[in-house]
């Protein structure tokens, strides 16, 4: 009598096989080679009669049908399902079940993102369909040692076509449980991917079966599209979790670098006040010596203040924390706003920074701190590469102002040592430097560009190179548009744009 119990793998589920396993084919060994099945082809019309060319259409069509529903989006049970249900209408199989060979779903090699060969010791269920209820629990991480069919196939990476029930009592406890729930015969074949074994399907019949070539291929294949398919599932399953995995490790720099920003912030801010105390005499008279270096300590504490605020923008946007406040404006009130916080960085390099403009007003309806952001970071970025020479900014507008479809472009130039093709493909990557040395001489942190370009695509445009060479210096262009798309679409709000002559200011 069939007793499914819990003991040790080899007798614990099933009993001793009277026939022992080939010792070439140990256990432990990886499973052989994929051996090369005849591919399915429904035998000729002129051969077959009737009831014959019913079946092989039958079964054609249920390959067909397979194959295109196998190409969704499908989980690993949801795929070994469908291939059980099409063997079970093409076929007028009982039951079917599908097992995989070792964990579930199998481990990721890492370093070439890809399975890992395969020497598991037990099988897992997948799905079944119509399986014993003790036969199905037995199953459940069985030992590769076990005497049943299933295990053998895994083992040896063979078929088994066991056409009677006295074939399927060679197997005395499994056979005699498939019997006892009615089945005559069964076919167990190997299931494939990528030249591995990865695990057996099986089907089971309530009459006795001849299982002729031609049914043993369609088995074959539906065992080979079964394989595929889980495959395919357990990649999407991979490459979901490492996606999760890598948005949390994001969410989580994010969060660190937010948190450290703060708490530098915070006493800054009081450094700063109590230098702007002393300067001021507040506390009592200095001297003018002292008066000069207190003045110097303020500028390095505004500068590390600034750094401060790099991060907490990048942290905010990386966070997805960042909302735009748009609000009418006017573009040279925000030009001019940009302007005063770079002077003082071109004022000590000895550099000018040359505008042209329209004449007219241009009124926008944007985020214009997030607009101010981007300008000064990208002209701070033109000066802190430009030691002789000038910065140009050149501002426009272009488009239809009647369909209020205007785009504002600025472009920056500088005279500095210009970057290479490979540099300019990574000039808008977080903490990149193309000289990471001159951190140390410009205390950048490398976040100004792409802080730029991830604000300028939260309003709508884009920051991108526009032209740059090795020794000729380089142009940055920001792209922005006069109305700010995702705001209310009111009529009353509707920008104004004046187009003029460009003139120097």
């Amino acid at each position: 009598m069939y007793r499914p119990t819990s003991g040790a793998p080899g007798d614990a589920r099933f009993a001793e096989r009277p026939t022992p396993v080939p010792s070439d084919h140990p256990p432990q060994s990886a499973p052989p080679t994929a051996p090369q099945f005849p591919e399915y082809q429904p035998l000729a019309p002129a051969y077959l009669a009737g009831e014959e060319i019913s079946g092989a259409s039958r079964r054609l069509r249920a390959l067909a049908a397979l194959s295109g529903s196998l190409t969704d989006a499908l989980g690993p049970a949801e795929a070994a399902d469908l291939v059980e249900q099409k063997a079970l209408s093409a076929l007028g199989a009982t039951s079917a079940v599908v097992v995989t060979l070792g964990p579930f779903p199998p481990p990721i090699a890492p370093s070439v993102r890809a399975f890992a060969p395969n020497f598991a010791t037990t099988l897992t269920v997948v799905h079944a369909i119509g399986l014993p209820a003790e036969v199905r629990a037995a199953l459940e991480q069985l030992p590769l040692d076990a005497p049943v069919p299933l295990a053998e196939v895994a083992r040896l990476g063979e078929p088994l076509f066991l056409s009677s029930e006295e074939e399927l009592l060679r197997y005395p406890d499994w056979g005699g449980a498939m019997a006892g729930a009615g089945a005559r015969a069964a076919a167990i074949v190997p299931v494939w991917a990528n030249g591995e074994l990865r695990g057996v399907l099986g089907l089971a019949w309530a009459e006795r079966r001849s299982f002729d070539e031609d049914e043993r291929a369609f088995v074959l294949t539906l065992g080979v599209m079964c394989a595929q398919a889980i495959m395919r599932a357990h990649l999407r399953w991979a490459e979901r979790q490492a996606r999760e995995a890598a948005e949390q490790a994001n969410r989580s720099k994010a969060h660190f670098v937010a948190t450290i920003s703060h708490e530098l912030r915070t006493p800054m801010n009081a450094v700063l006040g109590y230098t702007e105390l002393l300067a001021d005499e507040i506390v009592g008279p200095i001297s003018a010596l002292q008066k000069d270096h207190l003045g110097r300590a303020r500028a390095s504490g505004q500068h590390v203040l600034g750094l401060i605020e790099e991060l907490l923008s990048y942290a905010r946007v990386e966070a997805g924390e960042e909302v735009v406040r748009a609000e009418p404006g006017l573009l040279g009130h925000v030009v001019e706003q940009s302007l005063v916080l770079v002077r003082s960085l071109a004022d000590r390099k000895g550099l000018h920074i040359r505008t042209q403009g329209p004449n007219e007003p241009i009124e926008l309806h944007t985020d214009p701190r997030k607009l101010r952001q981007i300008l000064v970071n990208v002209l701070a970025n033109a000066v802190k590469f430009t030691d002789a020479g000038d910065v140009s900014l050149f501002f426009r507008a272009q488009g239809d102002a009647a369909d209020a479809i205007v785009t504002i472009y600025f472009e920056v130039t500088d005279t500095g040592p210009g970057m290479s093709l490979a540099d300019q493909e990574h000039a808008f990557e977080p903490f990149w430097q193309a000289d990471p040395t001159s951190t140390k001489s410009s205390g950048s942190t490398g976040l100004g560009l792409s802080v730029a370009r991830q604000f300028a695509r939260l309003l709508g445009g884009d920051v991108f190179v526009l032209r740059s060479a090795l020794g000729a210096g380089s142009t940055f262009a920001v792209s922005i548009p006069v109305r700010y798309r995702g705001a209310a679409d009111d009529a009353s709000s509707e920008s104004a744009v004046h187009f003029s002559a460009a003139a120097s200011q």
